[in-house]
């Protein structure tokens, strides 16, 4: 099985193993911190591929983020991964459950390694704490009101 590893994963030490192959982005080995973590991926290197997805699939994983209303929480390495793993044909290690929230929308099956996986499937809004309008995009301010926009669930979707 192809697995495509986030930072967390990592970093709260998931074991990368010879039964399977294990990918990542060069931006998760940026994000890893500190000698001692570098010096754990430098022996697990040989075990580890490093990958760049393509243009197409970033651009999809970003027009569904967008969709679920997941974008705002998820940073380039997070949309790399998902891109990644859609392209690679491969399961998603994350905690993150923005991260499984978009790949359960892309179809691309994910794997929590601490037991933490999302059970509803949510489609996020947004509704201005003034006026009350609800916008499916994210704003700075409300073009209406001026005033500040919070997260809502806009559609729940129990998962079985």
């Amino acid at each position: 099985m192809r697995i495509v590893v986030d930072t967390s994963s990592l970093f709260y030490g998931f074991q990368i193993d010879g039964r399977n192959e294990f990918i990542t982005t060069p931006s998760v080995i940026e994000e890893v911190r500190g000698k001692k973590m570098r010096r754990n991926i430098e022996m697990e290197m040989d075990l580890l591929k490093i990958m760049e997805p393509t243009g197409r699939f970033v651009e999809d994983v970003e027009r569904i983020a967008r969709s679920t209303g997941d974008i705002d929480q998820l940073s380039r390495t997070d949309i790399e991964l998902i891109a990644l793993a859609n392209e690679t044909g491969s399961h998603l290690m994350t905690n993150d459950l923005s991260m499984q929230n978009v790949c359960r929308s892309l179809g691309i099956p994910y794997e929590s390694f601490k037991g933490k996986s999302i059970d509803t499937e949510i489609e996020w809004g947004y509704r201005c704490i003034g006026c009350r309008r609800k916008f499916d995009r994210f704003y700075d301010e409300c073009p209406y009101c001026g005033s500040e926009l919070r997260k809502y669930p806009k559609k729940r979707k129990t998962i079985a």
